[in-house]
């Protein structure tokens, strides 16, 4: 069974009720619970997923090659390129920005190479590939060659418009997510013993009246925010709905009402067709953060 983050264990040897369930590999997990550790916030930590650097991936090629930008669709292609730079001596190229689609990205490049490189990031509320791809065509001049270092299977369509605009787009394969679609040890246990110490209009699994969004919500809302679900992506979301298979059905009801906290509104759809009746959206980490320690949370901790 995982060990909650923030708390030390009950007396009788189960999880405690957290705040917030990660499903990030472990290293983003552990970068986020650096941040929630101190405005406490209790976190238990459940990766659908860990990282891998590509073996063969040659990432220096993409700053060797003349390019005028270098998208990095995500923290983790933030990390293996800061390693692959790192381990060869050398820094971000002064001359090529980094295009970054979201918040999280942005603060995984600042940590890992500073404020100096140019980067390109679309404001939120738009944050995402496809937005940052109409930033890249307001440049003057037009980028000639962009790299893109991403996964294998990540997504393509957001770069067709700067594929029309005559700007050469190269994809550059640099790491890989390994899925844990089984189980986590102590899951179901879990899940039971939280069940079965909640109150009774939500132990029963029974959908609960919910307001739109967390800043909406009145003091009459009968879901405990005790409860909540980080996730980031569809991918996780399908895998985290494969564990709630494995329940007892009241128990993985219980587990599917939680709110589920996701980075970009066009996961809502995605989680709600999957089971999860309560998705809330976030546009940064501190935001998540403030909500999170809104007086409702803390009134029912």
């Amino acid at each position: 069974m995982p060990e909650a983050a923030g708390t030390r264990a009950a007396s009788d040897g189960s999880l405690p009720v957290p705040n917030l369930i990660l499903t990030q590999d472990d290293v983003s997990a552990a970068e986020w619970q650096t941040l929630l550790d101190p405005a406490g916030i209790v976190t238990c930590h459940w990766p659908a997923f860990q990282i891998e650097a590509l073996p063969d991936a040659d990432i220096l090629a993409a700053f060797d090659g003349g390019a005028d930008g270098v998208v990095l669709p995500s923290p983790a292609a933030v990390r293996v390129v800061a390693q692959a730079l790192q381990q060869a001596g050398r820094c971000w190229p002064s001359g090529v920005w980094a295009g970054l689609p979201g918040a999280g990205s942005a603060h995984a490049f600042t940590r890992h190479f500073g404020a100096g490189p140019r980067l390109l990031v679309p404001p939120p509320p738009y944050q995402d590939a496809a937005h940052l791809a109409r930033l890249v065509l307001c440049l003057q001049p037009l980028p000639h060659r962009i790299v893109v270092l991403n996964r294998p299977d990540g997504r393509r369509e957001w770069a067709g418009v700067l594929q029309d605009a005559g700007i050469l787009v190269d994809w550059q394969p640099a790491y890989q997510a390994r899925w844990c679609t089984a189980v986590p040890a102590g899951f179901m246990e879990a899940w039971q013993d939280w069940q079965a110490d909640a109150p009774e209009a939500e132990a029963s699994g029974q959908p609960q009246p919910v307001a739109p969004d967390p800043d909406e919500a009145g003091a009459d809302t009968l879901m405990s925010r005790d409860l909540h679900w980080l996730i980031g992506s569809a991918s996780v979301l399908r895998t985290v709905a494969g564990w709630l298979a494995t329940l007892p059905s009241l128990v993985a009801r219980f587990a599917a009402h939680r709110p589920v906290w996701l980075p970009h509104p066009r996961l809502i759809e995605v989680a709600r067709n999957l089971g999860f009746d309560s998705p809330r959206v976030y546009h940064d980490r501190q935001q998540l953060i403030d909500r999170l320690q809104s007086e409702e949370f803390r009134s029912k901790r």
